[in-house]
């Protein structure tokens, strides 16, 4: 991989306190299929629980900002019934008592974490175009955007059942309103062994070429990133 690490550009108080927390989150490594990787790209990943954006916070090589819950955008009440509800009951099966104690001592700390990650919240509903609008100025002023698309409402799996296809219509939306071919790369974070994989780049036009609906791209997606778990598990 020939691009050189590009630090996110947080603030700098927020970079204090990663500095911190850095050697306690460690290195990975970084398989790239590419030469080097276009600024201004959209990049997929899955989630792995809270590990996944963690490990790409602090180790990923280019300028980014993640798309995240809008739920952990907003106040105490917000985040708290997010991580209480959502995160630890449904998606980690911790049970209630356990998930109020994570709940109660995690809210405060992280509506500063993410903040200080720039997090660009997303929607279920009409507001979602919020999103996308706003992801396509990020995109044009040189930044990228880490997407998570897998559906982890029933918990994180090793085997992605299903994807959400918001990152297309971004990539659409922005091929139609600025005019710009964006490259769309697949990742998948393995953490038996704490490797980043990086498959090549394909361009919307490219995509658009497929002639596929959303679903069926969103699909493709899904395939390649469970494709790369697969040859992985193989290798051990």
């Amino acid at each position: 991989m020939k691009n050189k690490k590009i630090k996110p550009k947080r603030k700098w108080f927020f970079n204090i306190v990663k500095g911190f927390m850095k050697p306690f989150v460690g290195k990975i490594k970084i398989i790239n299929e590419n030469d080097n990787l276009e600024p201004a790209s959209i990049f997929l990943c899955n989630h792995v629980g809270a590990r996944g954006p963690f490990k790409l916070e602090f180790n990923f090589p280019v300028d980014f900002r993640f798309w995240g819950t809008y739920e952990m955008c907003g106040g105490y009440i917000s985040r708290f019934k997010y991580l209480y509800n959502t995160y630890f009951i449904q998606k980690k099966h911790n049970k209630k008592f356990f998930a109020f104690l994570k709940a109660f001592i995690i809210s405060p700390i992280s509506g500063m974490f993410y903040k200080g990650l720039q997090l660009i919240p997303t929607y279920p509903d009409s507001r979602f175009l919020k999103t996308i609008k706003f992801s396509g100025e990020i995109l044009n002023n040189g930044q990228s955007i880490v997407i998570f698309p897998e559906n982890s409402s029933d918990g994180y799996h090793d085997v992605l059942k299903e994807c959400y296809a918001g990152f297309y219509t971004l990539a659409k939306y922005y091929y139609k309103h600025y005019k710009k071919n964006v490259k769309i790369y697949n990742m998948r974070y393995e953490k038996t062994n704490k490797t980043l994989y990086i498959e090549k780049g394909i361009t919307v036009e490219e995509l658009l070429k497929l002639n596929l609906k959303n679903s069926e791209i969103s699909e493709y997606f899904r395939n390649k990133t469970n494709s790369i778990y697969q040859k992985q598990k193989k290798s051990i």
